[in-house]
């Protein structure tokens, strides 16, 4: 069951889904929910929350989707096992520097930068408004002239503007946003999940065969002040994953 003093602020503008949603999720992340436990029924977060059913539906939907719940047909809805996930503070290092100090060759090509409005799930974990400019780039990063990730991130535009005409080929964006904009990162989140191949672009830039293992990594980074910086998302090709993942952010 839900336990703690945790409500939905109905004067604030976050919308109520989403507060329920962190509410559940921080149960499942601090152990007070395990995996195994069922949740409340909608009936009964409708009554705890004075929320309505729709907007019960959207945060327990938003769970599934994210690995957190699974429902069972007329048993009821289960904490699962989300993906791994780790927090890291202090130290970080963009995916330049950690190849730079391990005198590793390498090289970050762009794929594609630039402008547009923040979609949902990336503005709620950014903490800014759905279609609020976000800053994207997406790149493909070779290691010792072998496929190693390819990456996207997702950063408010409102804290790096201009940055598209400074991120190029074999920049780093960590640096820039360090050097140009005074962001400095301090912590954050990652998640880790094994997939496989299945899309053309990541066979065909991986230059792996389909249903090869990957790695999937989720990240957001945050300031001292607990602000998210920057939101990305990578697949790795799993054979280089040993030796890399311990300090490196991918930038």
């Amino acid at each position: 069951m839900l336990t703690g003093s945790q409500s939905v602020d109905k004067s604030i503008p976050t919308p109520l889904y989403y507060q329920l949603f962190q509410i559940i999720k921080n149960q499942i992340d601090m152990g007070e929910l395990k995996v195994g436990d069922a949740i409340p029924t909608e009936l009964e977060l409708m009554v705890k929350y004075q929320i309505s059913r729709a907007t019960v539906r959207q945060a327990v939907l938003q769970l599934v989707n994210e690995g957190y719940l699974r429902r069972e047909k007329s048993k009821g809805t289960f904490v699962t096992r989300p993906p791994s996930k780790f927090r890291f503070i202090e130290g970080l290092r963009g995916f330049s520097a950690e190849m730079r100090s391990r005198n590793i060759s390498y090289y970050s090509k762009v794929l594609d930068k630039r402008i547009f409005p923040a979609p949902e799930k990336v503005a709620r974990i950014l903490e800014i408004e759905p279609g609020a400019p976000v800053f994207y780039l997406h790149r493909l990063r070779i290691v010792d002239d072998q496929p190693f990730l390819i990456d996207h991130h997702y950063i408010p535009y409102v804290l790096c503007p201009g940055i598209e005409e400074k991120v190029a080929d074999n920049v780093s964006l960590y640096a820039a946003l360090e050097k140009d904009y005074k962001l400095l990162l301090h912590h954050g989140w990652r998640e880790f999940e094994p997939v496989t191949a299945t899309s053309k672009e990541e066979i065909d830039l991986l230059q792996i065969f389909p249903k090869t293992n990957l790695l999937y990594v989720e990240s957001t980074v945050y300031d001292r002040d607990n602000h998210p910086i920057n939101y990305f998302y990578a697949l790795i090709h799993g054979k280089f994953t040993v030796d890399i993942l311990n300090t490196s952010e991918f930038e």
